[in-house]
């Protein structure tokens, strides 16, 4: 089982990190810091498929689970993450029906999807028997981000194969004529996260989103959300120097 579904199944919310650096030392260290999972970014880290790879089991090792931004919404880069180790996926821009559904099929083997058999690392957890439950064993994630999205909002959440949505609220802001940033008090942009929020609840999927600070990642959690991210490596290593240099100076 999924570590973050036996969360969801007993109610409550997952808590995850964010990987911007592939060190696997400052991996491994996060790793031990009380996350419920971490993801690499391979859109906007400095990530590639091959450095993100030896990251995988060393988040796994602590316990918790390794999860993955795609770059894109690729079924071949998609399925070399899962063989070797990677236990969630978001995929970025999922804008209509069309790129739900390849993602989707992405993500599991025939006959619900056309993900091709070669699992490497996955068996040395769930067994021989990891093709029968392959499925259970991912968590999948739609990044809901601009207009285009918005106005096919239910059409992406009944995309069958996807566990749910992840808000992307930088690019959400840019699509709504706003500046990017996380932890939003635009009323325009919460009413938006708002408004996929209770679509999803009404569609019986999971929401997530991108937060930068525990608090608003808390606010997140009461306003419906089954999943948040906190602030990437690079952010809480910038604002850490910025005050200690700060304090120095002072």
């Amino acid at each position: 089982m999924n570590g973050i579904r036996t969360i969801w199944n007993e109610g409550r919310a997952a808590i995850l990190g964010w990987v911007h650096i592939p060190s696997l030392l400052a991996v491994e260290t996060l790793a031990r810091c009380g996350y419920d999972g971490l993801v690499i970014d391979l859109q906007h880290g400095e990530a590639d498929l091959a450095s993100a790879m030896p990251l995988l089991p060393a988040i796994l090792a602590a316990g918790i689970e390794p999860l993955v931004r795609m770059q894109a919404n690729d079924a071949g880069d998609i399925g070399r993450m899962l063989d070797f180790g990677a236990y969630g996926v978001i995929a970025p821009l999922i804008n209509n029906a069309e790129d739900a559904a390849r993602f989707a099929g992405a993500l599991h083997y025939p006959p619900q999807g056309v993900r091709s058999f070669g699992p490497r690392r996955p068996p040395m957890r769930h067994g021989s028997d990891y093709f029968a439950q392959a499925s259970q064993t991912i968590v999948s994630l739609a990044m809901v981000e601009t207009r285009e999205a918005l106005d096919n909002l239910d059409a992406i959440i009944g995309t069958a194969g996807l566990d749910g949505i992840f808000i992307g609220p930088a690019d959400l802001s840019v699509a709504l004529g706003k500046p990017p940033r996380a932890d939003t008090e635009d009323a325009d942009v919460l009413s938006a996260i708002r408004h996929i929020i209770a679509r999803c609840k009404a569609g019986g999927r999971k929401v997530g989103i991108f937060c930068n600070d525990g608090s608003y990642g808390r606010r997140m959690i009461a306003e419906g959300c089954d999943l948040v991210s906190l602030a990437p490596d690079l952010t809480m290593m910038a604002t850490a120097a910025r005050a200690s240099v700060q304090a120095a100076r002072a």
